[in-house]
């Protein structure tokens, strides 16, 4: 378990699949995360399964009150090159619980697994997230203009990054 100020990551259970295919599947959460079509339950259990089982990745269960609000995770970990790209997607809106989720995470990766800088990509239209990782720590580092389609129209999307400064 890894230990925030009002959530903890843990690793995911065989419980938390259910409320993750739920979320997976919410329209208002598609279009956060840019999945296009409603997963399946076989495609649901072999993405947790790839995700669980790959050395390059880490997939976490945010939980708050004992109660599990969501997921954040790691891909692309690179070990030479000491990076690693973050990725979050909360079910439940917990005030603060996203930003101690990222920050639980990246001091995580600073401290224990010797990585020096985790980035992200996030939807222009997305400022909740923006906000939520700015409050991390993290800061603009480029754009990828008219990157990805969705209701209609293109939208930019936001490079962001943290280094270590422990």
């Amino acid at each position: 378990m890894i230990s925030g100020k009002i959530v903890e990551l843990r690793g995911i259970s065989k419980q938390d699949a259910p409320l993750i295919y739920e979320w997976v599947n919410r329209e208002d959460m598609r279009d956060l995360t840019g999945t296009l079509y409603p997963i399946s339950e076989y495609e649901h259990e072999k993405w947790i399964q790839n995700v669980t089982m790959h050395e390059s990745k880490k997939l976490f269960a945010v939980y708050h009150a004992n109660k599990c609000i969501g997921t954040i995770g790691l891909k692309n970990i690179d070990q030479i090159n000491r990076n690693a790209e973050l990725y979050i997607s909360l079910g439940e809106n917990i005030p603060g619980g996203g930003t101690d989720a990222v920050n639980a995470l990246v001091h995580f990766c600073f401290m224990h697994l010797n990585l020096h800088k985790i980035y992200l990509y996030v939807f222009e239209a997305n400022q909740r997230a923006i906000n939520c990782y700015k409050k991390a720590g993290f800061t603009i580092e480029g754009k990828l203009p008219e990157h990805h389609f969705a209701k209609g129209k293109y939208e930019d999307v936001l490079i962001m990054g943290r280094v270590c400064s422990l």
